[in-house]
């Protein structure tokens, strides 16, 4: 090994300094000096005390980088969908009106041709609301109200 005296004046002539580790990876300078601080490097260890009114007033202590921004507005879909289903709740209503008027003029009037007429624009006005599909939905006694199938 080089004297640790060599080393030195090879760093203060020419700037470089050859590193030694030991088996464990500490940095050590003169391995053959029974002197510790020849040795080993001591860096002095305490705890900074820092002044947080100081911090405060040249930065901004409070996190924002992980704080989600929600915000929720209302998109033009929903309300797209809102209209749509007011404007078939006002159709189901006014369906459901005519419906009502055709029934009761059908209870005033009792020809056979004007009951089978009547019974074709009830069930036409069933189907557009979507009580039923076909004419075998339907009884066949008045109001012709939907018949529900069990299906097994």
């Amino acid at each position: 090994m080089s004297d640790f005296s060599q080393d030195i004046q090879n760093f203060q002539r020419y700037g470089t300094y050859t590193y030694r580790f030991d088996t464990v990876g500490n940095m050590t300078f003169d391995s053959s000096s029974v002197n510790f601080n020849q040795v080993y490097l001591a860096f002095p260890l305490q705890n900074v005390i820092y002044n947080p009114l100081k911090i405060k007033t040249m930065y901004n202590i409070e996190f924002e980088e992980f704080i989600p921004q929600v915000v929720v507005e209302p998109s033009s879909s929903s309300d797209n969908l809102q209209q749509q289903l007011d404007i078939i709740q006002q159709e189901n209503i006014t369906l459901r009106s005519q419906l009502d008027s055709v029934i009761s003029q059908n209870e005033t009037e009792s020809s056979v041709a004007d009951q089978i007429a009547t019974k074709q624009v009830i069930l036409e006005l069933r189907k557009a609301v979507g009580q039923g599909r076909v004419e075998s939905d339907f009884s066949d006694t008045f109001p012709y109200t939907p018949i529900r199938k069990n299906t097994t």
